[in-house]
């Protein structure tokens, strides 16, 4: 071989092995996106999710599993998955808190009513003790009219 065709081998193959440096790196992989999924998952897991939101819940987790395994050869599809169980899990928290809420509100309106009604009671009862509470008729007064015939003496 001659000098001239070294000179051309040597910047191809550092060309190529630069290609294949960068073709095996990928893109980077996923790590925090991964990592903030897992904790949404967590925080819907103990927010009460299995009770009020396990449908959401469920695919937050198989998403989740599914980018964890696609994670080493495919992080473009594991960033989309990562974010797939993220937004899940934040649904599945909004779905817990709002089913919550209103689990609260059932409560209070319960409470509200049964004050209402303890009121209502104690009412009737000191209306009906109070002496003098009910109201009874007036009394009549003779009157002082003088009548209108003369009476005469016997």
């Amino acid at each position: 071989m001659t000098r001239l065709a070294f000179a051309h081998i040597i910047p191809a193959a550092a060309l190529g092995a630069l290609l294949a440096s960068v073709g095996c790196a990928g893109a980077p992989r996923p790590t925090a996106e991964l990592a903030q999924a897992h904790s949404l998952v967590d925080q819907a897991e103990q927010g009460g999710a299995t009770q009020y939101a396990s449908a959401d819940l469920s695919m937050a987790r198989s998403k989740l599993q599914q980018a964890d395994l696609e994670a080493q050869k495919q992080p473009e599809q594991s960033l989309r998955s990562a974010q797939e169980a993220s937004a899940d899990a934040r649904v599945a928290l909004a779905r817990t808190n709002a089913a919550k809420a209103q689990a609260a509100l059932r409560d209070v309106d319960a409470s509200t009513q049964t004050l209402r009604e303890e009121t209502g009671r104690e009412s009737s009862r000191n209306d009906a003790a109070a002496p003098g509470a009910s109201p009874t008729p007036a009394p009549t007064v003779p009157s002082t009219d003088v009548p209108a015939t003369p009476v005469s003496p016997p």
